[in-house]
């Protein structure tokens, strides 16, 4: 999206998609974070996730390629010398140092196509340890992305449903999710983290198309 540095669109999402602390602590918790583990959050945005995982991880990193974003990061964590932030595309992040324990991923992914997935987590596998849990939650269809245009008066139902009150303001920034980036079905989602050996072993899909899946990286 070209305006992801935008002032407007941080604000904007923000705003929207911003969530409590005890919101952020329930969609942690399948990752039983603790001090031994070395955490890192694809899509960190204005550092949330990392405010918590920063106090229960012994290393937390956030990766995020977005300048204001990171900027806003910068100054709520300024008080975790545990937290470090990496201003990257997911595709031309690399780490040279011990590898990571848990992972998350929380609405970046769909901004990669089905095969640049793929390769995001073939890249993921080395910067993750064997054993370790990766937690994504996205616009993870229940059906076939081809089938998007007859399923959508579905999932805008859904979506009102799902988001209730908040559905007027959340309602533009779906559907332009929708029709200009790459969501997925299941399907697709399970292929690609295939190419990284990532098996998943838990999935939950709150809607017709949103879920969250968790995956552990085994070996080749």
């Amino acid at each position: 999206m070209d305006d992801w540095n935008s002032p407007e669109f941080v604000v904007h999402f923000s705003r929207v998609y911003g969530a409590p602390p005890g919101d952020i602590l329930e969609r942690l918790a399948p990752l039983e974070l603790k001090p031994w583990d070395r955490f890192i959050d694809f899509g960190c945005g204005n550092g949330s996730s990392l405010a918590l995982a920063g106090r229960q991880a012994g290393l937390a990193v956030g990766v995020d390629a977005s300048e204001r974003q990171l900027k806003l990061a910068r100054e709520s964590l300024s008080g975790l010398p545990q937290v470090k932030l990496i201003d990257s595309a997911f595709l031309d992040f690399s780490w040279e140092d011990d590898p990571f324990t848990k992972a998350m991923s929380r609405r970046a992914l769909h901004h990669l196509s089905d095969a640049e997935k793929a390769l995001f987590f073939k890249k993921a596998h080395d910067w993750l340890a064997p054993g370790s849990l990766f937690l994504i939650e996205d616009a993870i269809f229940d059906f076939d992305r081809d089938e998007l245009p007859l399923s959508m008066p579905k999932v805008l139902a859904e979506a009102q449903a799902y988001y209730g009150a908040d559905w007027r303001k959340k309602r533009p920034e779906l559907e332009r999710c929708l029709r200009d980036e790459y969501p997925s079905g299941f399907p697709q989602w399970e292929k690609a983290l295939a190419c990284g050996c990532f098996k998943i072993v838990e999935r939950q899909q709150k809607t017709c198309f949103y879920g969250t899946i968790l995956a552990k990286r085994e070996k080749w």
